[in-house]
């Protein structure tokens, strides 16, 4: 509760309500034929290229947005805190799946806590502050839902639940379900063989997850496209990724993923100077990696339950994310672009599942056994404890930082102010203003969309909330200048 509090009141001073980025794309595509009374079903499935996400919800939550809050992205990051805080409750469901009422309950109550310190951290305070990536927690649910559903079915034979959390799962996710249910079905195989579950059970199962995945991509494939070309072939992708090991920095594939969710930037940034800092992080990437190496040893030896059914599949679906990163961003960006925060909500999921394992899977190791007692109850114990405590100063890091954010906000609403008086004027345009690439009557239309509908920074209702945000004409009247001080730099962006 003291992290979701945090957190949420963290999004509500600090999140950033201008418009930026993808949005600007789905004023264009969608909103704007809301407004205009021309929106149809298919509008909420729409898509710039054959392998962009719809995001229908997402969609959903604009319109909502526009409406009713201005079009106040904030609104959007604090429903992002909602579903994560909605994630945690349906993890404590799987981690109190089969408690034994013994010295392992308190492996799930610390286990538990852990995995709330991982979802509703301020670690990486990029996730709070762009709505867009906040919101993604809204995917999470269904996934989370659907793991849930598919080893009930299993076992129960029944497949109701499942059939609705597969149809959800995949109108809402898109094309991230299908890694979701590739990792489910693996998850199912494994369970199968080690397990000696019945195999009719499981293949009905997978049967069900099958033909209920293929009906919602069908109806997708009916999903319009409004801008061109798929990007790049997954063969250019990996080739382009092989070119970068002769960078030598390929360490940082594995090194980043498990480092980040823990510390993504050290507090006060000063132990980074340290030479004790490399030692600090190889030391937490050890201990992951051995981690994970225990993680499947674990798995491999079999006797299932659902929280480790769910552990399975979402370390699958993390290592699925992580590849997905490297092919489509690493290749082409180079290995640092591991450091956008943004990933971190997705990397952390690695945590959550040895977390899963972990208090699930471990019986109370008798201390006799130093060895065993050590590795599988002292050393994880220390490491949640290490996890739990680490979120003070990150934390205390997090509210330190926010005093520079209002300022690059307000520069924002004011290049957009400029941009309705004069959208040819696109010097020294912010980069998260990515209508300032655009054509320039699209541009025009866009800004002025906004300016006559009074949305987002042209709405009294945001200026009155937000202090810092200049007090925009909705007629032809000369916007403010901008200031000169330039925005403040952000080290990974």
């Amino acid at each position: 509760m003291a992290a979701f509090l945090n957190t949420l009141y963290y999004v509500l001073r600090t999140s950033n309500p201008v418009i930026r980025s993808d949005a600007w794309y789905f004023l264009d595509t969608f909103l704007s034929k809301a407004a205009g009374g021309n929106l149809e079903f298919a509008d909420f499935f729409v898509k710039r290229t054959g392998d962009d996400h719809a995001q229908p919800l997402l969609k959903l939550l604009l319109l909502i947005e526009s409406r009713y809050f201005s079009l106040d992205f904030v609104m959007e990051a604090a429903m992002g805190v909602l579903a994560a805080a909605v994630c945690t409750l349906i993890l404590y469901r799987f981690v109190m799946t089969g408690r034994r009422h013994d010295a392992t309950d308190n492996k799930r109550y610390l286990a538990w806590s852990a995995m709330c310190a991982l979802l509703l951290s301020l670690n990486a305070v990029g996730i709070w502050t762009w709505s867009l990536v906040a919101v993604g927690y809204v995917t999470l649910i269904p996934i989370l839902l659907f793991m849930g559903a598919a080893w009930h079915a299993q076992y129960s034979r029944r497949y109701v639940a499942l059939i609705a959390a597969t149809l959800l799962l995949g109108i809402i996710a898109d094309d991230s379900a299908i890694i979701a249910v590739m990792a489910a079905i693996l998850a199912l195989l494994l369970v199968s063989f080690r397990d000696g579950s019945p195999r009719t059970g499981i293949w009905r199962t997978i049967i069900v997850i099958v033909v209920c995945l293929a009906v919602v991509r069908i109806g997708y494939s009916f999903a319009p496209v409004t801008g061109g070309a798929s990007g790049p072939s997954i063969s250019d992708q990996v080739s382009k990724l092989v070119g970068r090991l002769s960078v030598g920095d390929w360490w940082k594939w594995f090194v980043l993923p498990l480092s980040l969710p823990v510390v993504y930037e050290f507090p006060g940034r000063m132990i980074s100077s340290w030479a004790l800092w490399p030692f600090v992080r190889t030391t937490v990437v050890t201990f992951l990696l051995v981690a994970h190496v225990a993680f499947w040893w674990r798995a491999w030896r079999g006797r299932y339950n659902l929280p480790m059914f769910v552990a399975v599949c979402l370390m699958l679906l993390s290592y699925v994310w992580l590849a997905g990163i490297l092919l489509v961003r690493v290749s082409y960006f180079g290995s640092d672009y591991l450091y956008q925060d943004r990933y971190i909500q997705l990397l952390q999921f690695n945590l959550v599942a040895l977390l899963l394992m972990w208090a699930a899977a471990s019986k109370s190791e008798p201390k006799k056994s130093s060895w065993r007692y050590a590795l599988f109850t002292v050393l994880p114990t220390v490491g949640c404890l290490a996890l739990l405590l680490v979120q003070i100063p990150l934390s205390y890091d997090g509210w330190k930082r926010r005093r520079y954010l209002p300022h690059y906000y307000q520069q924002m609403a004011i290049q957009i102010g400029q941009l309705a008086e004069d959208p040819a004027d696109t010097e020294g345009c912010l980069p998260e203003l990515v209508v300032c690439g655009w054509p320039l009557e699209k541009r025009r239309q866009l800004v002025q969309f906004l300016r006559t509908n009074q949305l987002n920074v042209f709405s009294p209702t945001l200026q009155a909330r937000y202090g810092y945000l200049p007090r925009l004409p909705t007629v032809g009247i000369a916007p403010p200048a901008r200031p000169l001080t330039p925005p403040p730099s952000n080290d990974h962006q």
